[in-house]
């Protein structure tokens, strides 16, 4: 089949022949339907991924193949299918709990075993979910982010009609912006010095955007609220940010970080124990929020289409992914092998 692999000069792509997948007795083989390009990928091409890794874990597919011990009476041959992109031992505390993330055996797919940059690929089938018809071509593969959205939400205990701030509006930010308006929070603020991300937050539910290059968040918001936020949630990845995230955030507030940093940070801890605020991170997520996010996009109260804003396919995939190292401008961009 064909895919999309690391050269021996990561982060670099190439479309390569590789060998068809086979499942396990207890996986479930995917023809893959779409799969989105994470800011997350183009961190681990560069720094952590081996040469010949496929990458990709937002994978939507369609049932193609079934492991020796997975019920037929479950999957059936051509149904549409996302997937929570990981596995562990499956009897451990962790896993039985839903949290293979923490088994001493996890594995993500497009970093520890192959991702979804390809035609087909291979996903235990405890970690597939059924895709509702109104879910078509490229919006399939925003199940998994907008259930990194929905775990962060939780994480922050939102509730309804509360101010929230939202710092970055890439495709995480974006995806919390649409969760937090299904739920009912609000007003929402989004910080992103990009034009073309602001617009896209305003389509997804904010009420306010705020470009930093010109404007403070938190002197937006009063203006905007007339209050500070009860909820800062940092989507940008970029370090300094937290710090103004605990700055912009009001008394009693939660900051809540779903941006990949992987540099050092630098908080001024008085801060925090100024206005007692709580610092809390968000990674991943539980079984509960992919049938969460599933369930509000069956009944119309989560649209997320606008999230995506372009689609590519396996040939275009290498150039597209290096210009997106360059540049992460724009929407979600999804590929579609």
């Amino acid at each position: 089949m064909r895919a999309v692999a690391l050269t021996a000069a990561p982060p670099e792509l190439e479309l390569a022949e590789v060998a068809d997948p086979s499942p396990a007795a207890d996986e479930v083989l995917l023809s893959v339907a779409a799969c989105g390009i994470c800011g997350s990928d183009l961190h681990v091409a560069a720094i952590i991924a081996a040469p010949g890794t496929i990458l990709g874990h937002e994978i939507a597919g369609v049932v193609a193949g079934l492991g020796a011990d997975v019920d037929p009476a479950q999957w059936r041959i051509g149904q549409p299918v996302a997937a929570r992109p990981m596995g562990g031992c499956g009897v451990c505390p962790w896993c039985t709990g839903g949290r293979p993330d923490h088994c001493t055996t996890f594995q993500l797919a497009g970093l520890d075993r192959p991702g979804g940059f390809a035609e087909q690929v291979c996903l235990p089938a405890r970690e597939l979910w059924a895709l509702p018809t109104s879910l078509t071509g490229a919006d399939q593969a925003l199940v998994e982010p907008l259930a990194v959205a929905r775990r962060g939400l939780r994480r922050a205990g939102l509730q309804v009609g509360e101010t929230i701030a939202v710092i970055g509006a890439g495709p995480v930010g974006l995806a919390v912006v649409a969760w937090a308006r299904a739920l009912g929070a609000g007003p929402i603020v989004v910080s992103d010095p990009s034009a073309s991300r602001r617009g896209l937050a305003l389509q997804l539910g904010a009420d306010t955007v705020v470009d930093p290059t010109t404007a403070d968040l938190a002197v937006a918001t009063l203006e905007a609220t007339g209050v500070l936020p009860s909820v800062v949630f940092e989507c940008s990845g970029r370090p300094e940010q937290i710090g103004k995230a605990m700055d912009q955030v009001g008394v009693d507030g939660r900051v809540t970080v779903l941006g990949v940093c992987i540099s050092d940070v630098t908080i001024f801890p008085f801060t925090g124990l100024s206005k007692e605020l709580d610092l809390r991170f968000s990674l991943y997520y539980g079984r509960e929020d992919f049938t969460d996010t599933i369930n509000a996009i069956e009944a119309g109260t989560l649209d997320p289409r606008a999230m995506v804003t372009e689609t590519v396919d396996l040939v275009g995939l290498p150039a597209r992914f290096a210009e997106l190292g360059r540049n992460p401008d724009g929407g979600k961009v999804v590929v579609l092998p």
